[in-house]
């Protein structure tokens, strides 16, 4: 894949890297977490579920923001999601809503493929072509894709604009500040795109009338002779087009275009480069416009179409964005003359509706989804579009039993409620990061959970109540464990599974060891004063406390060892009322800011003591042990 060669030199010329921000049409994500997401981070490409898990933790710990940027109908949701990487649908008919803009509110497109790198050092690295996030996109089509270094504050401005404007929480200051110094040394290339400022077109013009557009494209306008006749009545068009089946050029014919080209405002012509057998298509889009004022190229996600050149003042754009630069008036990009196009080389009615893109149709509301790892909660909210809002859709979420119906506020702005949903089976994420919408009468809707707080996203457990204890007892870090397995259900295999049956079978345990690993963990929480380790201790790592109390809450269901399993949940909820005051001691010297617990997490820390049935004599022993060891205080 050369375009993961080149991605990687990239990163290789920049320091640390503080972000890493993908937009893309089409989202393979298993593809990102295979090959994109190793490369960011300078790791192999993983194998198993664990190595995924690897790469996640890799993730958290350097730092970096790694993001996607998509558009919601494209998301190729048979893939398995197996990280938590940041995952944003884009609305475009919620950037639409401005009068004053010509992105289409209907059938708009996010179709934009561009790349947002930045260091620790203030480098900024800005990619922009025609390939997708997904294995044909960078793998298997002729792509292009331009990567240049900002160098003004000019090129800063222009990408700036675009990523707040598709994700407004990114007007921080914390994420764009002002800047004087640019690390680049080219500032003459400009970053265009649909959602402010300059047009592809103003762009190519520069000031100037274009006499010959040359254009790569393999997706054309549906009357082609309309739409060149749109953007410039005096101009010729050199046409380098991708071809269906390797003979058809994809869009229909008309005795207009039989005139453009024997009038010679139309010549089409064979791509200069030639084409891998392997390849699936000319994916590229290529623009080289010649004016009196100079000779400028385009690379980016422009079609030759209506909404994919988003330049014409008609209210049916797509988002597009690439990057134009000036290039040498010899620079061509068409190859040789294809002699005699006629009526046969163009696709047939039949072929073009086969080649039609048909994204999936898209619900009256856009609706966002967000699981916290750090709360174990999901926030929801969303926004109605296009008349009155209407009842009887019902949102199904990983981890929550049942479904939950929409109620929207009567201006649509918003829901009524839920607005928060608890999760206590939080591996259900780990299996499913999709939500599904639902009505009586339409076809299930499916939508990808964004992840929040992944810093405390509880992926790996131990195989047994053993392990974990000797855990406790050791000082190493629980994370690079070998006797931990997958919470997820789905990655469970044949080991796996044997681990769980583990779980369930608790003879190796030793009162005795019970009691020391519990004590050794007791005297950590009563010596913790760093909110965040004590969060991760309670909720998120290995062997984490919530890990114990599940562990307890499995064998008390069972028959065997009962009298294990009383001094069990006993001590598990004597380390909950301890770690209850650590909270309030912190929060009390620290701030609250220092580490807030949901009310539902704490209730995930209890256990129910089981009952036992014995002599009396027995009970007042039970009752001495109670007082000595301070159990239900």
């Amino acid at each position: 894949m050369k375009l993961l060669d080149v991605f990687k030199k990239q990163i290789a010329d920049m320091g640390m890297l503080k972000r890493v921000w993908l937009t893309t049409f089409n989202l393979d994500i298993s593809f990102v977490e295979t090959w994109v997401l190793p490369a960011v981070l300078g790791m192999d490409p993983p194998v198993s579920r664990m190595d995924y898990e690897g790469l996640q933790r890799a993730l958290n710990e350097s730092g970096i923001d790694f993001r996607i940027y998509c558009d919601p109908r494209m998301i190729a949701k048979e893939k398995p999601k197996r990280t938590s990487i940041a995952v944003y649908p884009v609305s475009v008919r919620k950037l639409a809503q401005s009068e004053e803009s010509y992105l289409d509110k209907e059938r708009g497109l996010f179709h934009p493929k561009v790349f947002y790198l930045e260091d620790h050092y203030r480098k900024i690295i800005v990619g922009a072509g025609s390939a997708n996030l997904t294995l044909s996109g960078w793998g298997r089509n002729q792509e292009t894709v331009d990567f240049r270094c900002v160098a003004s504050n000019a090129q800063y401005q222009q990408v700036k604009r675009f990523f707040t404007t598709i994700d407004n929480s990114l007007n921080d200051e914390e994420f764009f500040p002002t800047r004087r110094k640019f690390l680049g040394d080219d500032p003459d290339w400009s970053f265009i795109h649909s959602l402010a400022g300059c047009t592809l077109l103003d762009a190519l013009k520069n000031g100037g009338e274009i006499h010959t557009l040359s254009v790569w494209s393999p997706y054309l306008a549906e009357d082609l002779a309309g739409f060149i006749d749109n953007i410039g009545h005096e101009m010729l068009v050199e046409l380098v087009p991708d071809l269906v089946e390797g003979r058809y050029i994809r869009t229909r014919w008309s005795d207009s275009i039989q005139a453009m080209i024997t009038n010679k405002k139309l010549t089409v012509y064979r791509s200069p480069v030639p084409k891998d057998d392997r390849a699936l298509m000319t994916h590229a889009k290529l623009w080289l416009a010649k004016s009196i004022t100079g000779t400028q190229l385009a690379v980016g996600s422009w079609n030759f179409t209506n909404p994919g050149c988003s330049s014409l003042p008609e209210a049916n754009w797509n988002v597009e964005a690439g990057i134009v630069h000036a290039v040498s008036r010899n620079t061509t990009i068409c190859g040789k003359e294809w002699d005699d196009v006629n009526e046969e080389n163009f696709a047939s009615e039949s072929l073009l509706e086969e080649e039609a893109l048909e994204p999936d149709e898209l619900l009256p509301f856009d609706l966002t989804v967000i699981f916290d790892w750090t709360r174990c909660e999901y926030q929801i909210s969303g926004q109605w579009f296009g008349g009155k809002p209407v009842s009887g859709y019902q949102l199904i979420l990983p981890g929550i039993n049942g479904a939950n119906e929409l109620v929207w506020k009567a201006t649509g702005i918003g829901l009524k409620s839920p607005r928060q949903l608890a999760v206590l089976k939080s591996n259900a994420v780990l299996d499913n990061p999709f939500y599904t919408l639902r009505r009586i009468g339409i076809t299930d809707w499916q939508g990808m959970i964004v992840e929040s707080g992944i810093e405390h996203r509880r992926a790996l457990s131990f195989k047994s109540l053993d392990d974990l204890l000797n855990s406790y007892l050791n000082s190493a870090d629980p994370a690079l464990s070998d006797r931990l397995m997958l919470r997820c259900a789905g990655a469970q295999d044949e080991e796996q599974s044997e681990g769980m049956a583990q779980v369930m079978n608790l003879d190796a345990t030793s009162y005795f060891r019970l009691f020391q690993a519990i004590q050794q963990r007791r005297n950590w929480l009563a010596d913790a004063d760093d909110g965040t380790q004590l969060y991760r201790r309670l909720f998120s790592e290995p062997g984490c406390l919530q890990e114990l109390a599940e562990i307890a809450r499995e064998r008390i269901s069972q028959p065997t060892q009962p009298v294990f399993n009383w001094f069990l949940a006993q001590e598990v909820n004597t380390l909950a009322a301890l770690a209850r005051k650590r909270v309030k001691s912190i929060r009390h010297k620290q701030g609250a800011e220092a580490i807030s617990v949901a009310v539902h997490l704490w209730e995930s820390l209890q256990v129910a003591i089981p009952p036992l049935t014995s002599d009396a004599a027995s009970l007042r022993y039970l009752a001495a042990i109670r007082k000595d060891c301070s159990y239900g205080e």
